[in-house]
């Protein structure tokens, strides 16, 4: 995969970041984690902490697969949660595909 994917981050503060695959990235939480986006990702990508939480930009939520039912019951648990646009970073995993993908940094709970 290539190292030149980037991505479009809104912030919790309104700010617009293009962040850039870096080596070991493998997920988009690693990227935004990484690249110092406002995730805290506490337990690592093991999603059970949803502290991850981004909402998908809506022309980009049927490009990436869909949510698993493990991702989909700690969501909806969450107080900002978007029915179609919420995602834990932590479980998409990056591709090439991506390129040019826009998300906002759900607010933290």
């Amino acid at each position: 995969m290539s190292e030149g994917l980037q991505i479009t981050v809104i912030t919790r503060e309104g700010e617009t970041n293009t962040v850039m695959r870096g080596t070991g990235h493998d997920t988009l939480m690693q990227m935004l984690f990484e690249n110092d986006q406002g995730v805290e990702a506490a337990c690592g990508g093991c999603a059970s902490c949803a502290t991850c939480h981004v909402y998908i930009s809506q022309e980009w939520v049927d490009r990436i697969p869909p949510r698993e039912q493990v991702e989909d019951l700690l969501l909806t648990y969450s107080e900002h949660f978007d029915d179609v646009r919420s995602r834990l970073s932590c479980q998409i995993q990056l591709t090439d595909a991506m390129n040019g993908l826009t998300l906002e940094i759900a607010p933290e709970e």
